[in-house]
């Protein structure tokens, strides 16, 4: 498992130009919010987690979704699925591969807080952040290597990943507040991974305590999507 995993990592790292769009987006859409409303220090701590989500979202989505469908449509999975790596393995190393792009777009919108805003926190305390939003990715990761395994068509994955990340930016708290949605909408989020991280990087950047409905979501999400990506990798072999 290990020699696969690090072959998917360089096969997606050798891809600039989705390593400048995934990694890239986040930073900028911060930068220019940032810089067009200067709001206070609290504000701007609040802006620079949400930022730091919608990275962890889309690095997570797109790094495994749409690729996984294009290795299926070419037969490639069909062959993998023949090598003794077991399923849970291969989604394993799928969702690892996924979560190393989704470090570097949360740190990059962390180290352009630090340079843009009065932001102030120790760096024991940005470690924590990053990395506790960083393991808190790994349901988007897990999602991307469902949609990409259950889905045939390689077309159909790229919706289907497009649309799973629209629901998580705008019904999971990052680009509305759960406490500013109507009350179904609120219910909604609350129950979606993207509110769980959002949970966690707040409570962090904020020093106080970190609810343990966020970790449970995480993992429930993490578990489940899981779980079906291993039954759908276990039913290419028999297509």
């Amino acid at each position: 498992m290990l020699a696969y995993t690090w072959l998917e990592a360089k096969a997606q790292f050798r891809n600039r130009d989705n390593l400048m769009w995934r990694l890239g987006l986040p930073t900028g859409v911060y930068v220019l919010l940032t810089l067009v409303d200067d709001e206070t220090s609290g504000s701007n701590t609040g802006r620079m987690v949400a930022m730091a989500a919608f990275g962890a979202v889309a690095a997570g989505l797109f790094a495994t979704g749409p690729s996984l469908a294009q290795e299926r449509a070419s037969g490639w999975l069909r062959q993998l699925r023949t090598t003794p790596m077991q399923p849970g393995a291969a989604v394993v190393a799928k969702v690892i591969v996924a979560m190393a792009w989704v470090l570097p777009a949360i740190a990059l919108v962390a180290v352009t807080g630090i340079l843009l805003t009065d932001i102030e926190h120790d760096p024991r305390d940005w470690i924590e952040l990053i990395g506790l939003m960083w393991i808190g990715s790994a349901p988007f990761a897990a999602l991307g290597v469902l949609i990409g395994l259950a889905i045939r068509d390689a077309g159909a994955a790229h919706t289907a990943t497009n649309f799973a990340f629209i629901v998580l930016w705008l019904l999971g708290g990052i680009f509305q507040p759960a406490g500013d949605m109507p009350d179904v909408l609120a219910a909604i989020s609350r129950k979606l991974p993207s509110s769980g991280i959002l949970e966690i990087g707040d409570s962090v950047a904020d020093g106080t305590s970190i609810p343990g409905s966020a970790p449970a979501l995480i993992v429930t999400w993490t578990a489940v999507a899981g779980a079906l990506a291993t039954l759908s990798w276990r039913r290419l072999g028999r297509r």
